[in-house]
């Protein structure tokens, strides 16, 4: 009977370890997937306003580059999530001004993202929903969320274009 309740335990405590390693592996893979899928955004962008069904040929007036960057290792927890660092131009005062957040993907779907906002000379935030052409990976469409913006409804859809 002893025989008995060794091997239960033993098959117990194996089947935990696989468990976690099986789980541990999946765990990584997604990761992986996340970082992979977050690299086509990384680079340097260029705003554009969009009219209708019609993008702009020329860049946004006030809007500066936005350069996007991953995190250096795709094991990391937070694979998937980029940092953003960009610069408006203030039309009224006409002052340079810096904000940086970070884009989320959508890990079901890894053509839509949330890009977060926060300008460093305010408490203003905002929430941006972006749509990554799945045909063409050097557009992105930018689509301001005003319920989630310290501002509400004063920024545009636009798209980003890569910068060559």
């Amino acid at each position: 009977m002893g025989e008995f309740w060794a091997g239960t335990l033993i098959g117990f405590l194996a089947g935990i370890v696989a468990s976690i390693l099986a789980n541990y592996h999946w765990d990584l893979r997604a990761r992986r997937r996340a970082y992979k899928a977050a690299r086509k955004l990384v680079g340097t962008w260029v705003a554009y306003n969009i009219h209708g069904r019609t993008i702009d040929t020329t860049p946004m007036p006030g809007a500066g580059l936005t350069v996007v960057s991953s995190k250096p290792h795709w094991w990391a927890a937070d694979s998937g999530v980029l940092d953003v660092r960009a610069q408006d131009i203030d039309a009224s005062t006409g002052r340079t001004r810096k904000h940086d957040g970070t884009i989320v993907l959508d890990p079901a779907n890894p053509w839509l993202a949330t890009r977060i906002v926060r300008y460093a000379d305010s408490n203003e935030i905002s929430q941006q929903r972006l749509e990554i052409d799945p045909d063409d990976c050097n557009v992105v469409y930018v689509f301001p969320d005003p319920t989630v913006a310290t501002l509400g409804d004063v920024y545009g859809k636009h798209t980003w274009r890569r910068k060559c």
